[in-house]
């Protein structure tokens, strides 16, 4: 009968290995040979039979009857966990001072729970030769959409134009929730004529929440800012991601949003 482990020592098993933590999550994308192991992770066999021991021993890992390595079902949720803290830890060092920097209090805790979803951004910031970089990377990227989802607390009069141009021209479907500070800005012109016309697919929503985030969801990027601490939006640093997990966690911020929004 195997031996029971308590949980710190389980903790301590996992999170301060880099090995044993690599074999869980390369074990998690399927059952592996000892020489599959070996190859993926650049190990020796003595090294690796060492550490898939360490997690036999600790009801993580066995090896079935065709001498392939498989997780337990509790080594399977131990190792979600796991990847998704080492990918929490990835994006915010990876854009240490732009979480240091900013006021987070936009994102919902469910959401920043899941803020590892984001380990595949880009940070694109201005520059001193490039002040408008920020600027002229998210018209480009919006001019390809084919659906966005935008929430803002803050105005910018060129983006209703570019909406217009997207959704009469290009028939794009846009929704967008702002404060209602940001929606007596924008001209009812511009609003009435994207409206009466026909096939247009816009869908304005307003929220009294206290949104300190701006940011744009489409069908393949996340475009995401925050304001500094002092209140101010940042103009110059945009979060950026294309992946596919990254643009989910954008759709969710996004309807968490939507849910606290009244439609116009």
């Amino acid at each position: 009968m195997r031996k029971k482990i308590d949980s710190g020592d389980l903790l301590r098993l996992v999170i301060c290995s880099d090995l044993r933590r690599n074999l869980l999550i390369c074990l998690n994308e399927d059952k592996k040979s000892l020489g599959d192991l070996r190859t993926e992770l650049n190990i020796s066999s003595t090294t690796a039979i060492h550490a898939l021991r360490e997690l036999e021993k600790s009801n993580l890992a066995f090896q079935d009857k065709d001498k392939n390595y498989t997780l337990t079902k509790i080594g399977r949720i131990i190792t979600l966990k796991v990847a998704d803290f080492s990918n929490t830890v990835d994006i915010l060092k990876k854009h240490e001072r732009f979480w240091l920097e900013h006021d987070l209090s936009g994102i919902p805790d469910d959401m920043m729970e899941k803020i590892g979803w984001l380990k595949g951004s880009t940070l694109i910031e201005d520059t001193p030769t490039d002040i408008f970089k920020v600027h002229a990377n998210f018209v480009s990227l919006l001019s390809k959409a084919k659906v966005i989802k935008g929430v803002s607390s803050i105005f910018v009069p060129e983006f209703m134009k570019l909406f217009e141009d997207l959704i009469i021209n290009k028939n794009v479907e846009v929704e967008l929730i702002f404060t209602k500070e940001v929606a007596g800005k924008i001209d009812d012109l511009t609003i009435e004529k994207i409206f009466n016309n026909k096939g247009s697919k816009l869908k304005l929503y307003i929220t009294k929440e206290d949104m300190k985030a701006a940011f744009t969801v489409t069908d393949s990027f996340l475009s995401f800012g925050l304001f500094h601490i002092d209140g101010s939006y940042d103009y110059n640093r945009d979060l950026i991601t294309y992946d596919k997990k990254g643009i989910e966690w954008g759709r969710d911020l996004y309807e968490w949003y939507l849910q606290r929004a009244e439609r116009v």
